[in-house]
Order: structure tokens, then C-alpha cells, then sequence
């Protein structure tokens, strides 16, 4: 009885801690599920902070040449502070943190370019005795996500509140008590040319255009067009009269207003809202942009709108970290990947046509401005291609189209105009990119006739400067044709940098013979694949490095690898001699396509020990393009399970930050944003024409890419990091297969491809 007694407890025991585990069990199993889908559902806007990159870099002493403003991805418009008196010319960029006021806030702004340009239909709020002269204000409470900025004007107690739609823009703006003036201002824009006119106006709306020119000392002009309009009439308004014809740089239109102030006497605070359509073409076009996106005056609307558009091109990658930080890093380098280039053309889809004034009409695409080509090329491109497929080919569209309209592809190609800046032929290496990759929903056949023009012909080719040399040497001499360098008529005669300018064309012709060899153009093929390998022409066996030469074949001399600044008292430009931007060390591998020629002339011990010069010397510059690959190229080399993401890491932890200095020189158009992207997700597209990626250690222990199934078969792919980010790496999976440490681009867009990089210990 009492064992009978002492064994039904203990059944009853057993069965309540029983149901106890299992109950435990479900219930942390459930909790963990609602973490798991409260992380999917996070909005990743949150990680993105817009000022990083507004304030210089104290380590390298360059800026990211960011804004903070409101746009949307690839928005036409995007409102942002200024924080110089535009009157005159300052940096690049219309905002830097560091500067202790804003002057006003304009309508459309560049991001991480190295010139002035933009800062167009710049508005200006005051509560104090209103002065044409520029004052300022000092402010706080500032704030900026994707799609939104707000600061307080301490000076003159208001808050201003900005968001956007494509080809429109809102204001919202709270004035205080008492008499406020808002102040359209169109000399102060960011640009070298100043100046445009008030059209037609009321108490409540203004029409007009501002100029825009002279991009980096080019012959470029043109026209920007607006039409804002107020949703409460000011009690009374004044026009602005300024005569900037007799200062340099300076245009303006005599006797006709280049600004309009709207006064409002206001007995208590009240807030104000200001909508602005934009167009390239005409008014009529930005009033018809600002009617299509907006309707009514509806600022709270506008702001879901563009966070809801942002949330959903950054949810295209989602990671899974539990840093903080580099989630912030990741998704904002992602969001400024995708601010450039920029729509251009209107809702109807007019736009201006290329070098001229005539319309055009984008039909089933969206037209596109701002190429900085010479940057892009290497990763922003490729990056669209792999995630943005429709708009890559929307871009190339748009290339091929100003081929046709203009007779030559673009190379820095802005608001409709060329001004023929850096060097190199980099449509076609976009065109041919995108094209081996498996993106060819475009005109290949005009895109190739266009390519195979500007490698061949010699007149009236702005774009290959040298390329007569080039075709008859093999490579551009240091002495060679100069032309009438005053007048612009260069003539295929100075160069810039011919070495680099050389290898530039190796490239650009490495992907015509893609393209070639794709169309079954085998004569083309075997031509242009033997001329992209003309840069071992400058290879020096005694320096194991590029060197000029001259025309009889000689050498240039003397000769100084490390040197950097060699023609900038000869022609204003920057580079070692015979380079561009850069030194001998910073392009000694910049011929992705050759490497593999260059590593077998070497020999692979001279190869690893070049690269390691590279950036034990300090020879590696983080801040610009040449060399932005040579970190990942220790995948060639015995190396490759430790120093490729040695190097790959120590570059981000140490240039790469969530604080406003934390980005690198120029962001150059979303370049070195691109490849923050790609390398804190462990691959890397190191030549453009060979579609595949080099591989290294992921920052997060996954990444999921959503993929567009119009153009790959595979829903999605996933990167997977077992093991510790600091790790060597062990093995590589395909799926369930061991690969190397390279995967092709059909490999990675198949099937819901699943990439595992396993790595073990710490790399000291």
C-alpha cells in the first residue's frame, strides 16, 4: 500500500515535471519563433543614417561628399540643407556637419560627386528683417531618414520639415509669430553658374527655370524648371532683382527677377506647406511631375510614401547580425548605392535629348542623368545587375539612346550634356558587363555597333583620347600628339595619364570581345581580346611594375613609382606620371582581366610579394577607384584563406564607420558605398566582362538576396558564414558541394544558390 502510495507519486512527479519541460519547451520555442519574425519584419530604414559621409575624414583628410536631404531611390529630387552661402563656390557638396549653419535648403542635389553641381531651387526661410545678403542660421534638433529631413533655425525659431516623390518635393514649415519671409533665391544654387528667372507668379504659386553648367571647368549648360506652390497665400510678396553678368562664372538674365520673397504676418505660429515639381524639359513639365505625384498638400503622406519605397529596395538584402553598427553601416552604404543616376525623365516621359534641345520620349523606360562612368563601372553596375536588374537595363537603355542621339555613348554624362570628364571608354564597359551577365532585354546589336565606333574611330573621338596611338603602338607614349590644348581641341592628342588611360581601354575592349564573342562575331573577338592585352606594352620586368614609355619604345625616365602628383603643374590633373589619380603602385594591378597573364609573368611568389608591398608600403588608396579590387585578389595568391579577409576587413573596420566621417573620400556617385556593400557580404565582382564573383568572409552570419525572377531563374540566393567573421577560412560550399574560392554568376542567380564560407580560429 504505502509502495503502491510512494510509486503513484512518483508517476505523478514524473508526469508534471514532464508536462512542465514540454510546456517550457513550447513556450521558448514560440517565443523564439516571434523573435525570429519580429527580426524579418524590422524596418531596415532604421539602420540607415544619412549623415555619414557629410563631415571631412580626419585620417585621410577627404570628404564622402554626401547629403542628408530627402529623396527617393533614384529621385530626380532631393531636398536637402545648405550649409555655405551658395552666392559663391565651395565644395562638391551643398552640407557639411562640421559647419555651424544653413543658409537655406535646395530642390536637387548630387551625392558624392567631385564638383559642384545641383543645389537648384534653393528655398529661404527668415523671421528676422529680411536681407538679400546671406546670413544663415545656426539649428538643432536635426534629424534624416530615407525619404525625410527636419532641423529647427534656432536664429529665426523655425522648423523646417522636407520629403519627396520622384520628380517633386514637399516642405513643411513652421513659422512663428510675427512676420516670416520665405525667399526663393535662384542665384544661390551649388554649381559655378549662378542665376535663372522668376516666370509667372501669384500670392500662392511661382514658375521659373535656374541655370546649370559648367560641370568641373566643362562647356555644359542648361536649364532647370519648377513650379512650387504654396497651400496658404502669403499676406504680401516682393521680387528679387540681381545682375551677376559682370562677375566670372556669373550669368543671369537682365531686368528679369531672380527671386521672389513671400512674407507672411502671421498673429500666432503657424506651419506652412510648400510643394515643387522639377523638370529638365519645361514649367509645363514640372507642373504636370508635381500634379502626377502629388495630390493636394499632403506632407505626412509623402513621407510614408518614400519610407515605404525605401523599405522596399533595401529588403531586397536582409541580413541576420547582432551588431547594431554594422547593420547601420551596411544599409546606409545600400541606400546611397541606389541615389545615382537619377531619373531624368518627366511622367510623361519626356526628356531632353543628348547635346541638344530637342525632346525626346522614353518610351516603356525610364530615362537616367549623372553617369560617372569612370567610377561606376566597377561596382555600382555590377551591383544593379545582380539585384536592380530592370533598372540596370533601364541605364543601358538609356546609353544606347544617347548613342543614338548624339553619335557617342556616354562617359560622364550629366542633365543631357557631355562634358568628356576622366578617362577611359566605361559605357562599354557597363554595356558589356550587363550583357555577359545575362541582361541583353536592350538594343545589343546598336549597343555593339556603338562600342565597336568609339574603339575604332580615331576622328571626332572625344571620348578615346589617344586612341590612334593606341592603335598603332599597342599603347599611349608619354610623348606623344598634344593638339590645341587652349581651345579644347585636343584631338586625340594629350592625354591624361597615359598608362592608366591605356589600361582603360583594355578593359572597354576585353568587353567588346565578350560581347563579340556572345554575337558570334569571332574576328571581332580574336581583335579586341588581343588589343585588351596590350598593357604588358609598360611592364617592367626590373620593377615588376607599369611604367610609360615613350614612342620609340624607350622608357620614361626618370621615373618615380610612389609619386602622385606629377601633372598636376603641367595640366591641373592629378596622378603619378603617366596615371590618373593615383601612383605606379595604386594601378599595378589594375588589369583584372590580365591578371592571370600578369601573375604567370611574374611568377606567384613575386605576385604575392608585389601585392603585400601594396599595403605594407601604405601604397593602397582607399579613397579612390584603381585600386579598389586589390584587397580581394589575394585570392590568387597561396594566401587566399587568411589575407583576403584579412584585408577586406581591416579596410572596413577602418574606413568604413556609422559616424558622419566615416566614409572615405568621394562617394563618387554610390561607388564606394557599392563596395561596402559587396564586401561585408563576401563576394566580389573583380572584373566586369567575366560574370563571377571572388569570394571572402561575410560580415554577418547570413545574407539573403532577393532576386528578380523576370530575369534569373533563382528566387533567391543566401550567403552563410560558419564560424567566426575573423576566421580562417576552411571550406567553401556551392550548396552541398566544396568549390573554390570563386562562383560564377549563373551559379549564384540559379536554383536558390546557398553560398557557406566555413572558417575556424582567428586570424592574428
Amino acid at each position: 500500500m504505502n509502495r503502491s502510495i510512494f510509486t503513484f507519486k512518483k508517476i505523478l512527479t514524473i508526469v508534471i515535471v514532464a508536462v512542465t519541460l514540454i510546456t517550457f519547451g513550447c513556450a521558448e520555442k514560440k517565443t523564439h519563433t516571434t523573435e525570429v519574425k519580429s527580426l524579418k519584419n524590422e524596418s531596415l530604414t532604421s539602420y540607415v543614417n544619412p549623415f555619414i559621409g557629410t563631415q571631412g575624414n580626419d585620417t585621410d583628410h577627404s570628404d564622402g561628399n554626401t547629403h542628408p536631404g530627402a529623396v527617393m531611390p533614384w529621385g530626380m529630387v532631393a531636398i536637402s540643407p545648405q550649409s555655405f552661402d551658395f552666392t559663391k563656390i565651395h565644395n562638391a557638396t551643398g552640407f557639411r556637419s562640421e559647419e555651424g549653419k544653413i543658409f537655406g535648403f535646395s530642390c536637387v542635389n548630387l551625392s558624392g560627386v567631385g564638383c559642384p553641381a545641383g543645389g537648384s531651387i534653393p528655398f529661404k526661410f527668415s523671421a528676422s528683417l529680411f536681407d538679400t545678403l546671406p546670413k544663415g542660421s545656426s539649428f538643432s534638433d536635426q534629424k534624416a531618414a530615407p525619404g525625410y529631413y527636419r532641423v529647427k533655425l534656432d536664429d529665426e525659431d523655425i522648423t523646417v520639415e522636407v520629403s519627396s516623390t520622384v520628380r517633386s518635393g514637399i516642405f513643411k514649415v513652421q513659422l512663428p509669430k510675427g512676420k516670416s519671409n520665405v525667399y526663393l533665391d535662384l542665384t544661390a544654387q551649388q554649381g559655378h553658374i549662378k542665376g535663372g528667372e522668376i516666370n509667372d507668379f501669384t500670392n500662392q504659386s511661382v514658375t521659373g527655370y535656374q541655370f546649370e553648367g559648367y560641370f568641373c571647368g566643362s562647356n555644359n549648360r542648361g536649364n532647370v524648371y519648377f513650379n512650387a506652390e504654396l497651400d496658404s497665400p502669403s499676406d504680401s510678396l516682393f521680387l528679387v532683382y540681381k545682375n551677376k553678368t559682370t562677375e566670372q562664372f556669373q550669368q543671369n538674365i537682365d531686368d528679369k527677377p531672380s527671386g521672389i520673397v513671400y512674407v507672411f504676418d502671421n498673429t500666432a505660429s503657424k506651419t506652412i506647406q510648400i510643394k515643387v515639381g522639377v523638370s529638365y524639359v519645361s514649367i509645363k513639365n514640372a507642373k504636370g511631375n508635381l500634379d502626377a505625384e502629388q495630390n493636394g498638400f499632403k506632407f505626412d503622406k509623402v513621407k510614408i510614401d518614400a519610407q515605404n519605397a525605401w523599405e522596399e529596395e533595401l529588403k531586397k538584402i536582409q541580413v541576420t547580425s547582432n551588431s547594431t553598427d554594422d547593420k547601420t553601416v551596411f544599409y546606409s552604404a545600400l541606400y546611397r548605392s541606389l541615389l545615382m543616376p537619377f531619373t531624368f525623365s518627366d511622367h510623361n516621359g519626356e526628356y531632353l535629348k543628348a547635346g541638344s534641345e530637342e525632346i525626346g520620349v522614353a518610351e516603356n523606360y525610364t530615362r537616367y542623368t549623372v553617369f560617372s562612368l569612370w567610377d561606376t563601372y566597377r561596382t555600382v553596375h555590377p551591383f544593379f545587375t545582380l539585384v536592380y536588374p530592370k533598372r540596370e537595363l533601364e541605364m543601358v537603355k538609356t546609353m544606347v539612346a544617347i548613342y543614338e542621339e548624339s553619335g557617342w555613348l556616354p562617359k560622364w554624362e550629366i542633365f543631357g550634356s557631355e562634358p568628356n570628364l576622366m578617362v577611359g571608354d566605361p559605357a562599354a564597359i557597363v554595356i558589356g558587363d550587363t550583357y555577359v551577365k545575362g541582361l541583353t532585354d536592350f538594343d545589343v546589336e546598336t549597343a555593339y555597333k556603338a562600342v565597336v565606333k568609339q574603339a575604332d574611330q580615331i576622328e571626332g573621338n572625344r571620348l578615346r583620347r589617344g586612341l590612334k596611338e593606341y592603335k598603332n603602338l599597342g599603347y599611349i607614349p608619354m610623348d606623344g600628339e598634344v593638339g590645341d590644348v587652349a581651345n579644347f581641341e585636343w584631338n586625340n592628342g594629350i592625354v591624361w595619364g597615359p598608362v592608366s588611360t591605356t589600361m582603360e581601354f583594355n578593359l572597354a575592349d576585353y568587353n567588346i570581345a565578350q560581347m563579340a564573342k556572345g554575337l558570334g562575331k569571332d574576328e571581332d573577338y580574336k581583335r579586341f581580346r588581343d588589343r585588351s592585352m596590350s598593357f604588358m606594352n609598360y611592364y617592367d620586368p626590373k620593377m615588376n611594375l607599369f611604367r610609360p614609355k615613350n614612342k620609340d619604345g624607350s622608357w620614361y625616365a626618370p621615373f618615380d613609382p610612389t609619386q602622385g602628383r606629377w601633372d598636376k603643374m603641367k595640366y591641373g590633373l592629378r596622378g603619378g606620371p603617366g596615371f590618373v589619380e593615383g601612383s605606379a603602385w595604386q594601378y599595378l594591378f589594375s588589369v583584372p582581366h590580365g591578371i592571370d597573364t600578369l601573375q604567370t609573368i611574374m611568377g606567384d611568389d613575386v605576385f604575392l610579394a608585389q601585392l603585400n608591398k601594396v599595403f605594407d608600403e601604405k601604397h593602397f588608396d582607399m579613397t579612390n577607384e584603381p585600386d579598389l579590387g586589390y584587397p580581394f585578389f589575394y585570392n590568387f595568391t597561396k594566401d587566399s584563406a587568411t589575407k583576403t579577409s584579412e584585408k577586406v576587413h581591416e579596410l572596413l573596420n577602418e574606413h568604413f564607420t556609422s559616424k558622419k566621417n566615416g566614409l572615405p573620400g568621394n562617394d563618387d556617385a554610390g561607388t564606394m558605398s557599392a563596395w561596402v556593400v559587396f564586401a561585408m557580404s563576401g563576394i566580389y565582382p573583380d572584373t566586369p566582362g567575366n560574370p563571377r564573383y571572388l569570394i571572402t568572409t561575410p560580415s554577418f552570419e547570413e545574407i539573403v538576396v532577393k532576386l528578380d525572377p523576370k530575369y534569373y531563374p533563382g528566387e533567391k540566393f543566401t550567403i552563410k558564414r560558419r564560424g567566426p567573421k575573423g576566421g580562417r577560412i576552411k571550406n567553401i560550399y556551392l550548396n552541398d558541394s566544396i568549390i573554390g574560392n570563386v562562383v560564377s554568376h549563373k551559379a549564384l542567380t540559379t536554383g536558390n544558390a546557398i553560398l557557406t564560407i566555413e572558417t575556424e580560429g582567428e586570424i592574428k
